[in-house]
């Protein structure tokens, strides 16, 4: 069976362009975990992924859901819903705020040069939120080329940089600067692109907008963001939330060898990723346009999800034990049982990839919110009983719950309910 069974020209070569642009920013992003691994020692290391973890969990209070609204609208009403993009701009602008004030009281008890080392870090991945802002707008018009070429690119250089910045001798806060740094840069650019693609009027309409306008927009904004936002911020919390109960309980070492697995695992999502993010505009157009052809489209994209989950799981669980040494060298042997147990947790997660995004185009994004609570809760207390006797281990085995937690929730959902009733609201833009 190949990769492109069932699927429309478009979406083909859209997720063709998708793949292959992640496997060239994430082959340089972990590049770069690889050297900074090797560079910094493992309490440092462990250090690094920390910080990146914490900007990664507060810096989706600043999207709120935003982008994947914005992908979803413009999938079905095109330049029609322009005024939501710069409200939407508008609203993140505002939102970055409280993340930059939690990350000052969070790292607050921190000595001063680990304490900028994280604010860097976590103002790095505040940024990065504005990258993937401008590109799910060129998801939303199905021009997955221009996403490509700017999240790939970006991924480039920061990883270019980073290894340039370790190579020099830099330690955990040059590094980290060095990123803050690049992704300012990179951020400016992206908004610059945004702009001269139409989408932004100029920067005086951001800061003085119309007000009766923005009144409307925001409203329909909220009401239809905040859900989505409440459940990516869950999702997020929950991809992270094994690093912050390790280092809690177990210290940075622990949190280094659960790292070194899970950088490996993470990877693999850029193959669910590029197939939903080429699908999910084509599978909303779909959806209000001709149901049936939406649903078949959807099985088709479920099942070449649960085929590459099943390979890539089994290929991580054969490798692991010569494959860890070989990356990471001989310190990193406690990782080879986690890379194994948490490549289970991909057969899973693949098929929710997909399954949450039906939702989301469905209009459910109240349920899927209340099922990623769920599994975000379940994994916490899992998580945390399983510490004690299973070491690093424990948080794997939660994980493999959480998500077949998860998907029996959405196929329940897409299974016994119908999408509620949408209006496409034209006379609020």
């Amino acid at each position: 069976m190949s990769f492109s069974l069932g699927l429309s020209g478009r979406v083909r070569s859209n997720a063709i362009i998708k793949l292959t642009s992640e496997m060239i920013g994430r082959l340089a992003s972990f590049a770069l975990v690889l050297w900074a691994a090797r560079q910094l020692g493992e309490a440092d290391f462990g250090r690094y992924n920390y910080g990146l973890a914490l900007g990664f969990v507060l810096a989706q209070l600043a999207d709120l859901g935003f982008q994947v609204l914005l992908a979803r609208e413009i999938a079905t009403s095109g330049r029609a819903v322009k005024p939501l993009v710069s409200t939407a701009l508008r609203l993140k602008l505002l939102l970055s705020l409280p993340v930059i004030l939690l990350l000052l009281f969070v790292t607050a008890a921190w000595p001063l040069t680990l304490r900028l080392s994280l604010l860097a870090l976590g103002l790095t991945l505040l940024l990065q939120t504005y990258l993937e802002f401008v590109a799910y707008i060129f998801r939303g018009e199905q021009r997955l080329i221009m996403e490509a070429q700017l999240l790939a690119g970006a991924r480039l250089a920061t990883a270019v940089i980073g290894i340039i910045v370790l190579a020099l001798g830099g330690g955990l806060l040059e590094l980290a600067l060095a990123q803050l740094g690049s992704t300012l840069i990179l951020a400016i650019w992206g908004l610059w692109w945004l702009r001269q693609a139409g989408w932004l009027d100029s920067l005086r309409s951001i800061v003085q907008p119309n007000r009766t306008q923005m009144a409307q927009t925001t409203r329909y904004l909220l009401v239809q963001a905040i859900p989505i936002g409440i459940s990516i911020f869950l999702s997020i919390a929950y991809t992270r939330l094994a690093i912050l109960i390790l280092q809690y309980r177990l210290g940075e070492v622990a949190v280094a060898h659960f790292s070194a697995a899970y950088r490996l695992v993470e990877p693999a999502q850029i193959l669910p990723a590029s197939l939903v993010a080429a699908a999910f505009p084509a599978f909303t157009a779909l959806l209000h346009q001709d149901p049936d052809q939406a649903r078949h489209m959807g099985l088709r994209v479920s099942r070449l999800l649960a085929l590459g989950g099943v390979g890539v799981a089994t290929a991580f669980w054969l490798t692991a034990s010569w494959l860890i040494p070989l990356l990471y060298g001989p310190l990193f042997h406690d990782s080879v049982p986690v890379l194994q147990w948490l490549g289970l947790s991909i057969i899973p997660a693949f098929i929710n990839y997909s399954l949450t995004h039906y939702l989301i185009a469905r209009g459910q994004q109240g349920i899927m919110g209340i099922l990623t609570a769920v599994m975000l809760l379940l994994h916490a207390g899992l998580s945390w009983l399983l510490i004690p006797h299973w070491g690093v281990i424990g948080p794997t085995i939660a994980i493999i719950a959480a998500e077949t937690t998860l998907l029996i929730g959405c196929l329940l959902t897409l299974t016994l309910t119908s999408p509620p009733k949408q209006a496409i609201q034209h006379s609020v833009w």
